[in-house]
This record gives structure tokens, C-alpha cells and sequence, in this order.
């Protein structure tokens, strides 16, 4: 049941919430779970730079809290122009949970703008695939 509009639905709204006092770069992520259910997160930024969460860790922290360990999907959306694309310390972390095909939607103001796998991602993750 992969379904992307949902997840930029989800993704949206969670970057409505995100605190960007900083970069004003509001970043949402949706995660699809292996079980069909969804999670959010926002980015929350602080004073000091390394400390802060980004919504892809917040989005699969919620799904390991919601009892899932496998993602099935992922969407990260900027309230921004501009697609951004996972940090390199989330791209690990979404390859911690999903299979090398599993797909991540880039989505910014104008909608889903471009598709990868988690492979195309990071092709060379810390990982057993």
C-alpha cells in the first residue's frame, strides 16, 4: 500500500511544526512501516548546530516507537523551492530500516519531485544488503 500523497500529506503537516528559528528551512518526513502504518517528524533545530534532529531521525524514531522496524517508504519535503535531500547520517539511518529498493520521494513546495531507492541514496551504507 504504498502510498506516496499520504505520505507528502503526513510530511507536510510535520514541517508545519518544525522549530527552524535558525535555517528557516522547515523539513517534514513521512515514513511507511512494513506493518502499513505511518509516522511523521519535523526537524527541531537548537543554538548549537550538532544537536538538533532532523525529521527523517524524528520520523523513524516514531516508527520504532510505534513497534515497526522496517520501512516500506519514506518521503522528506521542504517548505522550500529547492529539493533537499537526506543528511548523510539519515540516509543511514533510513538504510538501517529498509531494503536497498525501497523507495524515497524528494518532495519540496511544488509537490513529489524526483524518486530513488535507498540504494541510489547511499550506495555504500554501513549495512548487510
Amino acid at each position: 500500500m504504498n502510498n506516496p500523497a499520504k505520505l507528502l500529506d503526513l510530511a507536510r503537516a510535520a514541517a508545519d511544526n518544525a522549530y527552524a528559528p535558525y535555517s528557516k528551512l522547515r523539513v517534514g518526513a513521512a515514513v511507511l512501516s512494513g506493518s502499513e502504518q505511518f509516522y511523521s517528524g519535523c526537524n527541531v533545530e537548537n543554538v548549537s548546530f550538532p544537536v538538533g534532529t532532523c525529521a527523517e531521525e524524528s520520523a523513524v524514531a516514531a516508527m520504532i516507537r510505534g513497534g515497526d522496524t522496517r520501512i516500506a517508504a519514506v518521503l522528506v519535503y521542504a517548505d522550500s523551492p529547492h529539493l533537499i535531500t537526506p543528511c548523510g547520517a539519515c540516509r543511514q539511518r533510513i538504510a538501517e530500516f529498509a531494503a536497498p529498493e525501497t523507495p524515497v520521494y524528494l518532495a519540496d513546495k511544488n509537490g513529489i519531485r524526483k524518486t530513488l531507492t535507498v540504494r541510489e541514496l547511499l550506495p555504500c551504507c554501513f549495512s548487510e544488503f
